[in-house]
């Protein structure tokens, strides 16, 4: 009983990350966002804002504006929760033994052996259904004509990392329903220093949101003494938990495109692009209610109300590309690295607690009225240990490996086909934001009209989710993110 509330609010940690998405633009959805030496145009200012005063239109203006659909098919699935380290989501049921502190107490832990609650565990694996979701994502890119002998600036505004959830069944309560939005602002400024090297940078603005509702077993383990003994009990503390947090963070950003062939072979072009972490304190409010023992008759009951500040860090990202340039042929492949174990993730406070209404069948044993038994609660939270449902510990830090072709390099017409792969850096053996590796594919084309002042097309990609190793087991298959653009550019 020494966790009854202190892990309430482990599932809040979950609205700070969301999924991260890559894929914005029209050009980054058709190429799985091997997109980097060879980004053109208005989401250059994105994808490699050193590469805004190069290329074919760099003395106009560009605006791209862009719709983006996201859509997650529904799929039933089974958890299994002997996967997950500590089987933390389980219901372990309740536990209670007694130890004597000699042999002329034994008859008092006989009786507390024979009176406490055994409450067995639950299944080691149970059956969920997930909604289907769908968002409409509008996003606007931007960048310059040249000025000032060789200076361009520009601005895009996206939504990195975002989801709904809704979840159904006793293997999908922890994710039962949950709003994750993430929106970015970028505005960068490059500089061409020859034709064949420009550098650019700028700023990372990131607001997020998110709203979340679901419930969770939370394993705890407690002693307590009594005259003549020690009583201790485990399990888990079943908890309904709701939240709302928002908040603010900010980062930079770096590029460079250099040309090392360009006296002999204008084709072979490389950049680097970084991204910086972002730190951002998401602060907002927490209403949980908190079990021990059977839904039927618990043991302990509490309420409890709180200010809630969550602490994460988006991570870093370095990505490097290489582009050959073949006629009306262009190539490129990048490799991307993640810093996902950087930072805190999803790290916790409360503030402010405030507890009501406790009840349960052991209630006058914790105290003889409601401040006492508040008292006993929180004395509680202070001992509790909240590493043991942690859902940030252990990511590692990923690679990502994109190729993509484009055809039609100069002309009106332009078509574009890619495939990624992408790994996770969420553990598969522990308790978090279920995720796999993923397998991308992507094709997209656009058209130039009306001496090259309107561009217009369309992209789609498909990522398959590898959940093979995952304690989420879907029963239609892979998992799947399908993402669909459609896009006008106007130069001017």
């Amino acid at each position: 009983m020494k966790k009854i509330l202190a892990l309430v609010g482990v599932v809040a940690t979950l609205e700070a990350n969301g999924f991260k998405l890559n894929e914005h633009s029209l050009n980054s959805i058709a190429l799985s966002s091997a997109y980097i030496a060879g980004a053109n145009g208005a989401d250059s200012s994105l994808y490699n804002p050193a590469n805004m005063g190069l290329g074919k239109f760099s003395n106009k203006h560009e605006l791209e504006l862009a719709i983006n659909w996201l859509h997650v098919p529904s799929f039933d699935f089974t958890t299994d929760f002997t996967k997950i380290r500590q089987q933390i989501g389980r219901d372990q049921g309740t536990q209670v033994t007694c130890q004597a502190d000699s042999w002329w107490t034994a008859s008092i832990c006989w009786g507390v052996n024979w009176l406490s609650p055994q409450i067995p565990p639950g299944p080691s694996a149970a059956e969920g259904s997930a909604h289907a979701v769908n968002a409409v994502i509008p996003e606007i890119f931007y960048k310059s004509s040249t000025f000032w002998h060789g200076f361009n600036v520009g601005f895009s505004f996206t939504a990195p990392s975002g989801m709904t959830l809704n979840w159904d069944g006793e293997g999908g309560k922890f994710l039962d329903n949950s709003f994750i939005f993430m929106l970015e602002a970028n505005p960068v400024l490059s500089f061409k220093v020859a034709e064949w090297l420009s550098i650019g940078g700028g700023g990372r603005i990131l607001w997020g949101m998110g709203k979340f509702k679901n419930s969770l077993y939370v394993p705890y383990k407690a002693s307590m003494k009594i005259p003549g003994a020690v009583v201790h009990s485990q399990g888990t503390t079943a908890v309904d938990q709701s939240s709302s947090t928002q908040g603010w963070g900010f980062g930079w950003n770096a590029a460079l495109q250099i040309k090392p062939l360009y006296f002999c072979d204008e084709g072979l072009s490389i950049a680097a692009t970084y991204r910086s972490p972002v730190h951002i304190d998401f602060k907002g409010k927490l209403q949980a209610k908190a079990r021990t023992g059977a839904a039927q008759s618990p043991l302990i009951t509490t309420d409890m109300d709180a200010g809630l500040t969550l602490s994460t860090d988006l991570p870093a990202q370095l990505s490097v590309g290489i582009a050959q340039q073949m006629g009306v042929f262009l190539m490129e492949f990048v490799y991307e690295r993640n810093f996902w174990s950087y930072g805190d993730k999803f790290e916790f406070r409360y503030q402010n607690q405030a507890f009501s209404h406790v009840g349960g069948s052991m209630k006058n044993q914790i105290g003889k009225n409601e401040t006492e038994r508040v008292k006993y609660i929180q004395a509680m939270m202070s001992g509790a240990d909240y590493n043991a449902v942690a859902i940030g510990r252990g990511w590692k830090d990923t690679n990502a490996y994109r190729l993509g072709l484009t055809y039609g390099v100069g002309q009106k017409f332009r078509a574009m086909a890619s495939g990624a792969y992408d790994e996770t850096p969420v553990p598969q053996n522990a308790f978090g934001i279920p995720d796999a590796n993923g397998y991308v594919v992507g094709v997209g084309a656009r058209y130039s009209m009306f001496n090259d002042l309107l561009d217009m097309g369309a992209a789609y990609s498909m990522t398959f989710k590898d959940n093979r190793k995952s304690p989420i087991q879907s029963k239609n298959g892979w998992g799947k993110l399908q993402l669909v653009n459609v896009s006008v550019a106007l130069r001017f």
